[in-house]
Formats: C-alpha cells, sequence, structure tokens
C-alpha cells in the first residue's frame, strides 16, 4: 500500500472488525470511550449505541467531522458525544484526562503508531484497568510495553490486527 492511499484515504472499519472490537470490550456501558482517527465515527457510535456514558471523536478533517456531528445528532445521542477537529497526538498532548478506552485506527504505515507510542510514553492517559486498542496494518511493528500499557493480546482479521494494551 503508497504512503499516498494510506494517508488520504478514509478507511472504514469492516463490520467483521468492528464486531471483534466490541467482543473484545465486552462492556462499554458508563465508559469514556475516545476514538481517535475517527473517520465517519462508526466505531464509536457503536460505543454510543451500547451505553458509553461519553465518546470524544478526534478527527482532523473537518468534512468528516460534520459527518459525524450529523450522524450523531440523527441518532439522537448528541448529548453523550464531543466532537474534535483536531490532530490525534495533538488532542491527547492537550488533554488533561484519563479513559477508560481509547481506540486508535490511525492511517495505515503513516508513522502515526509511532508518534503515539511517544506520547503513551510520556503521559498516562488511560485509566487504571483501562485500554488501549490499536487497529494496524499486519506488517507495522509495535511496542510490548508504553509506560504503564503493557500489550494483553492481539487479534488478526485479514491484513489488519487489532492489538489491545492493558493498563
Amino acid at each position: 500500500m503508497s504512503k499516498f492511499r494510506a494517508q488520504n484515504t478514509v478507511r472504514p472499519t469492516p463490520a467483521v472488525v468492528r464486531k471483534a472490537i466490541f467482543d473484545i470490550l465486552q462492556d462499554v456501558e458508563d465508559k469514556t470511550f475516545v476514538d481517535l482517527y475517527a473517520g465517519k465515527g462508526f466505531v464509536g457510535i457503536e460505543a454510543l449505541r451500547r451505553g458509553a456514558r461519553e465518546v470524544i471523536f478526534v478527527e482532523k478533517d473537518p468534512v468528516l467531522c460534520i459527518f459525524i456531528k450529523n450522524t450523531v445528532q440523527k441518532k439522537k445521542l448528541s448529548d453523550k458525544a464531543k466532537v474534535y477537529n483536531l490532530d490525534a497526538v495533538h488532542f491527547l498532548e492537550q488533554s488533561s484526562r484519563a479513559y477508560d478506552i481509547i481506540f486508535a485506527d490511525p492511517p495505515y504505515e503513516s508513522g502515526e503508531l509511532e508518534r503515539l507510542f511517544k506520547l503513551f510514553e510520556k503521559k498516562l492517559i488511560v485509566k487504571e484497568n483501562g485500554l488501549l486498542i490499536l487497529q494496524h496494518y499486519k506488517n507495522e511493528s509495535l511496542r510490548e510495553r508504553l509506560k504503564a500499557l503493557k500489550i494483553h493480546k492481539c487479534y488478526k482479521y485479514g491484513d489488519t490486527l487489532l492489538t489491545v494494551y492493558r493498563r
């Protein structure tokens, strides 16, 4: 996959992978959920549908942010959703909170994983017993530990991997 396509194509999380994410999580009820590199927001919207207390969508494309806002409004979920038109790493750098679940689906082979790793090495933004779930391309290498986070499990779906870090 070329870097150009990886960075400039919206690649919605396939339904089978979305289902797997929530099978892994089991329960998101009353949790704070962050959907980084949200794209069209399908993962975060599913978290809202499953009872998340709050879902924060972070997407740097303003057109996609409008799409997410319109979708959560249509589904009458706006009161539990916040949409930020920001770069994912900048959002986390500015955040003064810790979250129950952070889901990140950066563009494949874009260098974004490394930017995230550096941030997670510096800053604790996942609550105690919280999770970081990374959706990434099978050839991208990960770190075993990120400060207080450690790889818990990895799941494979074709060329896509879901790697779960637990605090």
